[in-house]
C-alpha cells in the first residue's frame, strides 16, 4: 500500500512517490561492532528495518536504520527520534521490547538506529499472501489482542496514537499470538499539544478520514484496526472496496455474523464522532452479547401514511444531497481519499470520475494544496495534464512561502513535468517570498542545511533541469533576499557550472 507522510508542503518518501531506498547494510555486515545483519525485514518512509543478531547477547533483534545523508525531509528524522522516545517508555507483552537507540558516524554520513526485540512470526499481510484465511472466531481473537494493545497505549499518562495500523505492521505467530510493530508514524498527545503544525501520516486504504486533515485521535487507530480486519476477511485493500457516501460498503463482501458486521461498521465510520471513542469501549462492545430482535409492532398501531410521507421526503432530500455531495465537500475542503489515491497512482479514470461528479479542480485540502500540487509532487504528468485541461490554476501559491507548482517540479528534478507546466502557461520567472526563482530552487535544493555539525548538501542539481531553465530565460543574475544569484550558486556545483559559461556576473 502507499505510505504517505506530508509536512509543510513536502511529501515524505513513499513507495508510490519514488524508488525504494538503497539498502544501507548487507547481510553479514557489522554495525557498531555489535550487531550482525542477517536479512532485510522491510522498508518504508521512516527507515529500513533489518533482522540482526546482537553478538553480545546472541539475541535476535530488529534493527531500524535511518541515514542522515539520504534524508529528503527533516520531518523523517523528527518522526524517527519520536519513535525511539515513545518506544523507550512502552512496556507491553505484545509490543516488542525497546533495547537501544544510537548513531554511527562515518566521514560521509551519520546513521541512526533503533533496536528492538524481534517479534516471531510473519505479518498479517504475509499470511494472507500465502493463502491463509481466517474465520470469525480467529478474527475476534486477533481483534481482542489488538484492542488490548491499543487500550494500553490509550491509557498511558501521555496517550499514544500509532497512526499506521495495517496488516504489514501486525506480526502473527503460528500459535495465533499477535504483536504490534513499526511505531514510525507514532504520535503522543504531549507532542501534539505542545508542537504546532500537523503531519499527514499513514497508509492509503487504512487511513481514517481525519488523517487526511493531519489530525489523529484515539479513534483513528480504531479505523485502522477495522480496515485491517476487513482486509483479513476480503483479502482486498479497503481502498478497493465500494463506498457509499464516504463509508466503505463491505456488507456484501464478508460472511460473518450480523453482530460482528455492525461492530466492524462502527469501527469504520468516516466521522470520528460515530466511532467508538476508545479501544476499551470497542472491546466491551465486541464482547457484549447481541440483543434479541424486538417484536414487530402491530399494523393497527403504525402510522403508515405519515411514515410514507416522511420516507418520500427523505428520499428527495437524500437524492439532492447525493447529487451535490462532492461540490459541497470540495467547498468545505474535503476531497475524497480515493481521488488522492488516483492522483498518487496515476489513475486517470478515478480522477476523472470525481471531477465529473463535482470535485472542484482547485479544491484545497488541510495543507492548502490542490490536486495539481499532488500530481506534480508525485510526478504524474498525465494526471497533471488532465487537471490543467479541467481548469487547474497553475499560479496558485500553495504555502506561506509563496511556492508554485513549478517550484515543486524543479525541486523534485522532474524536467518533463517542468516542461509541461511551462508549456501550459506556468510563470517560469515566478519567485517565492524569499526572492528565489526556479534556478535558485534547482541549484540549492530545499532542506540543505547543517545538522550535528555536518554539512548536508542534499541531492546534486539536475543538469537537464538547470539547462532547461536557462534556455527559458530564467535570470541567472537575480538576487534573492539573502543576496545570492544562481550564477554564484552554480560555481560550487561542477556538474552544472559549465552551463553558465559565457555569462558574467553583473556586479
Amino acid at each position: 500500500m502507499t505510505q504517505l507522510a506530508a509536512q509543510n508542503g513536502n511529501v515524505l518518501p513513499s513507495p508510490e512517490a519514488g524508488k525504494p531506498m538503497e539498502l544501507l547494510h548487507a547481510p553479514g555486515e557489522m554495525i557498531a561492532q555489535r550487531y550482525r545483519v542477517i536479512d532485510t525485514l522491510g522498508q518504508g518512509g521512516s527507515g529500513i528495518t533489518y533482522h540482526a543478531e546482537d553478538t553480545q547477547t546472541k539475541q535476535a533483534v530488529a534493527l531500524k536504520a535511518l541515514s542522515l545523508h539520504r534524508l529528503s525531509d527533516w520531518k523523517m528524522l523528527e518522526l524517527f527520534e519520536r519513535e525511539a522516545r515513545v518506544l523507550a517508555g512502552l512496556k507491553h507483552p505484545r509490543i516488542p521490547k525497546y533495547l537501544d537507540y544510537f548513531h554511527v558516524d562515518t566521514p560521509q554520513d551519520r546513521s541512526f538506529y533503533i533496536v528492538q526485540e524481534l517479534a516471531e512470526g510473519q505479518s498479517l499481510a504475509a499470511w494472507v499472501e500465502q493463502g491463509w484465511r481466517t474465520n470469525e472466531p480467529e478474527l475476534r481473537r486477533i481483534a481482542t489482542q489488538l484492542l488490548e494493545i491499543l487500550s494500553y497505549l490509550q491509557s498511558l499518562p501521555s496517550p499514544v496514537i500509532h497512526r499506521d495500523i495495517k496488516p504489514q505492521n501486525i506480526i502473527r505467530r503460528k500459535d495465533g499470538q499477535v504483536f504490534l510493530v513499526d511505531f514510525g508514524a507514532v504520535q503522543d498527545t504531549y507532542h501534539s499539544t505542545l508542537m504546532r503544525g500537523s503531519t499527514m501520516v499513514g497508509t492509503y486504504g487504512y487511513m481514517a478520514p481525519e488523517q487526511f486533515r493531519g489530525q489523529a485521535v484515539p479513534a483513528t487507530d480504531l479505523y485502522g484496526l477495522g480496515a485491517t480486519l476487513l482486509f483479513l476477511l476480503t483479502h482486498r485493500s479497503p481502498a478497493e472496496l465500494p463506498t457509499d457516501r464516504l463509508k466503505i460498503d463491505f456488507r456484501s463482501q464478508v460472511q460473518i455474523s450480523e453482530a460482528l458486521t455492525d461492530w466492524l461498521e462502527k469501527l469504520l465510520e468516516p466521522d470520528v464522532a460515530d466511532r467508538f471513542s476508545s479501544a476499551k469501549e470497542a472491546l466491551a462492545a465486541m464482547r457484549r452479547k447481541p440483543k434479541a430482535s424486538p417484536q414487530s409492532c402491530s399494523s393497527s398501531s403504525t402510522p403508515w401514511r405519515a411514515i410514507a410521507g416522511v420516507a418520500a421526503a427523505t428520499l428527495v432530500v437524500v437524492g439532492v444531497l447525493n447529487h451535490y455531495k462532492y461540490p459541497i465537500l470540495s467547498a468545505i475542503g474535503f476531497t475524497p481519499r480515493a481521488m488522492y489515491e488516483g492522483i498518487m497512482g496515476g489513475d486517470i479514470e478515478t480522477v476523472k470520475y470525481y471531477l465529473d461528479r463535482g470535485v472542484h479542480v482547485n479544491a484545497r485540502e488541510h495543507q492548502n494544496h490542490t490536486p495539481l500540487h499532488w500530481a506534480v509532487s508525485n510526478n504524474k504528468p498525465e494526471v497533471a495534464q488532465l487537471l490543467i485541461d479541467r481548469g487547474a490554476d497553475l499560479h496558485i501559491r500553495y504555502d506561506a512561502d509563496g511556492h508554485t507548482v513549478l517550484h515543486i517540479a524543479v525541486q523534485h528534478d522532474t524536467k518533463a513535468m517542468a516542461e509541461l507546466l511551462v508549456e501550459q502557461g506556468a510563470d517560469v520567472h515566478a519567485t517565492d517570498n524569499f526572492g528565489n526563482n526556479c534556478l535558485h530552487f534547482a541549484l540549492t535544493k530545499p532542506n540543505t542545511s547543517y545538522y550535528y555539525g555536518m554539512s548536508l548538501t542534499g541531492r546534486k542539481p539536475s543538469r537537464d533541469v538547470v539547462e532547461f531553465l536557462i534556455t527559458q530565460g530564467v535570470d541567472i543574475h537575480a538576487r534573492n533576499k539573502a543576496g545570492q544569484t544562481p550564477l554564484e550558486l552554480a560555481r560550487s556545483h561542477q556538474e552544472v557550472a559549465d552551463l553558465f559559461y559565457g555569462y558574467n556576473s553583473t556586479d
